[in-house]
């Protein structure tokens, strides 16, 4: 500031709080240079390996009648572990580590106890903080849980094949789940993939004769088929968006009245649904979780609720599962929750503003974010008519910088 002298300008030293006085400072700084030199070369070649860390040595003391009591806060001070302010009567503050200090007291200077101080700037750690791979863990899971539902569908799956109504009933039913398959195909719109799937599609309907006498295979090639519609999507978008359409596949399972005498046959028959329809549900929800490790939500309220609606339909399917599926259902929740909270922790969040007046929504995203950039994202959230007028007055979502 003009008209101040350096005296004026002068601050109070200290060390993570702890005043004292400073009888002279001095430090080294610079660049960390390497020469080398070679023989028969008359001209060295020097390597600049960039900025040296700044050292600052004080001489510096306390003193007066209770100097003991401020000698020793500061000797706390300096004996702590880690970096600690520093603020330097002519250069200000820093962050700083202590590197050597001498303390030295004298009868002839009474009540004053003198401190040689070196510090270095402590600077930022450049290690890498081991990071746990939350996406290969919810691979993991789903393959487990995967694997623990065709196993279950094995053991409850079962036709009759001297009884007619039991292998009809079990090849419509097994129809039913192809048709809903071919339809959630037919979402995705994933052009030249689409007809391979298809295919495969129409190949497995022609063997479901057969393969319903086979409930591992049957399973195999049912789940194959759900998880390939992630395959054949444009898009994790519209993979998930397929997925979703079998999430509450067969949730209506015929059930008998009391009035009623089921049979050996019938009984199976019920449970061969409700199997089929357990594997469609579980199989999608699963695939639903490995789709959602390649999404990028746009905000963190978008990655919270797809990581709920994932916890809460994987809770419901587990709750009625045996402890094998249980259990590898879990294991697929607590993953897919670990990996959407970490993922989610550095995206923006969805905040409401209201401009006082209308606005064109390119004078709204500049003046809430200093670029023009995301003025289109702003009229498709907020449904807004024309980008001219973004209307004063009303709540509007927008992103947190």
């Amino acid at each position: 500031m003009a008209g101040q002298s350096w005296r004026d300008r002068l601050q109070t030293a200290s060390f993570r709080g702890i005043p004292f006085k400073v009888e002279s400072t001095s430090g080294e700084l610079g660049r960390r240079v390497v020469v080398h030199e070679y023989p028969q070369r008359d001209l060295p070649y020097t390597e600049d390996l960039g900025r040296k860390a700044e050292v600052v040595s004080l001489e510096a003391f306390v003193i007066g009648a209770d100097y003991m009591t401020l000698r020793d806060r500061l000797v706390n001070a300096i004996e702590t572990a880690g970096a600690g302010e520093l603020v330097h009567p002519y250069r200000g503050r820093a962050q700083v580590v202590v590197t050597s200090c001498r303390i030295s007291e004298s009868t002839a200077d009474g009540g004053m106890a003198k401190f040689s101080l070196s510090f270095t700037e402590a600077g930022v750690p450049v290690n890498p903080k081991p990071r746990t791979d939350t996406k290969a863990a919810v691979n993991k899971a789903a393959l487990n849980a995967k694997a623990a539902s065709q196993s279950w569908f094995a053991k409850v799956f079962s036709v009759q094949t001297r009884l007619i109504a039991s292998v009809s009933a079990a090849i419509t039913q097994a129809g039913t789940v192809l048709n809903s398959l071919r339809l959630a195909a037919n979402s995705v719109l994933a052009g030249a993939l689409l007809p391979d799937f298809v295919h495969e599609l129409y190949g497995i309907s022609a063997s479901v004769s057969s393969l319903i006498l086979f409930p591992v295979n049957l399973a195999q090639g049912l789940s194959g088929m759900i998880t390939g519609l992630s395959g054949i999507a444009a898009s994790p978008v519209a993979a998930l968006s397929a997925l979703r359409s079998l999430f509450g596949f067969g949730a209506e399972v015929p059930t008998y009245s009391s009035a009623s005498v089921p049979t050996p046959g019938s009984v199976q028959q019920a449970a061969n649904q409700a199997a089929l329809s357990s594997l469609v549900r579980t199989t999608a929800i699963i695939e639903a979780c490995v789709v959602a490790t390649q999404l990028t939500p746009a905000s963190y309220n978008e990655a919270i609720a797809l990581r709920n609606e994932l916890s809460a339909v994987l809770e419901a399917e587990a709750e009625t599962a045996t402890d094998d599926v249980y259990r590898a259902l879990t294991a697929l929740r607590l993953a897919v929750i670990a990996d959407i909270t970490v993922r989610a922790a550095d995206l923006s969040r969805l905040v409401s503003v209201t401009v006082p007046v209308t606005l064109p929504a390119l004078v709204v995203t500049y003046n809430l974010y200093g670029t023009v950039a995301g003025a289109d994202s702003l009229v498709a959230r907020n449904h807004i008519r024309h980008p001219g007028f973004v209307p004063g007055g009303q709540a509007l979502e927008v992103l947190t910088p």
